[in-house]
């Protein structure tokens, strides 16, 4: 649907722009000439307004339109050179549609104008049209690119991957490799003592440190008092001190 509505946009703006040429041109003629009447071999401003409008140039339209929807698609992820290289391949698309018809065209007007009018209609006109058609479908193609929503590369929000000063969240968490102390709390008997924080040895409940390193089954270590610090000695002159 977007490779659809990009070459709408651009072939249906080349379309209005040749609309509003001729229409511009038809009101000119118009006061010289009355638009209904009829004039040379037979045509009339109308007739020649709707044909050079519409009829003539619709092999390039549709050559064109096919080229930019199916074979080189208006992307709007695409930059910018490769939007204004597939517009000229798909103007190239629709001269070659020109020149197509020009080969039919020009083989029953051969019949009366003699080979020359071959040479016309596959070469000189398919060109003549094709190459202007070109020019702007460069322009409505840029359009349609500018429409759909270029890519802008702005900041970076916040938090998205490679932005600098974020962390990639880790993809898992390793399980714990230190076992909490429940499992030798519940060996104990009676719940007797706890492990500390800083994996000091448990001490016994008030009354029952006595009881709890006489033997018991599962008992932990005793109670370790603690060490007091060096004293300096009194008479720093004297003998060293019995210890």
């Amino acid at each position: 649907m977007t490779n659809t509505a990009g070459a709408l946009i651009a072939v249906v703006s080349i379309v209005l722009v040749e609309f509003v040429s001729g229409l511009i041109g038809l009101l000119g003629a118009s006061f010289v000439v009355h638009p209904f009447a009829s004039y040379g071999a037979g045509g009339s401003l109308i007739g020649g307004f709707v044909s050079g409008v519409f009829a003539a140039p619709f092999p390039f339209y549709a050559g064109a339109f096919l080229a930019l929807a199916f074979l080189a698609p208006i992307d709007r992820r695409s930059p910018l050179p490769t939007v204004l290289l597939r517009a000229v391949l798909a103007g190239a698309a629709g001269t070659i549609a020109l020149a197509l018809v020009g080969v039919f065209t020009g083989t029953f007007g051969a019949v009366r104008s003699g080979g020359a009018q071959i040479l016309i209609d596959v070469v000189t006109r398919p060109l003549q049209s094709g190459v202007p058609f070109t020019l702007m479908l460069i322009a409505t193609s840029t359009a349609a690119w500018l429409w759909l929503g270029r890519p802008r590369g702005g900041r970076r929000a916040l938090g998205a991957p490679g932005t600098p000063g974020t962390v990639r969240p880790a993809d898992a968490v390793p399980p714990a490799t230190v076992q909490s102390g429940a499992s030798g709390v519940q060996g104990q008997p009676g719940g007797q003592g706890h492990p500390g924080p800083s994996g000091q040895p448990p001490h016994g409940q008030p009354g029952q440190s006595g009881q709890s390193g006489a033997g018991q089954p599962g008992a932990q270590w005793p109670p370790v008092p603690p060490s007091a610090p060096p004293q300096a000695p009194s008479n720093p002159w004297g003998p060293p001190a019995t210890r």
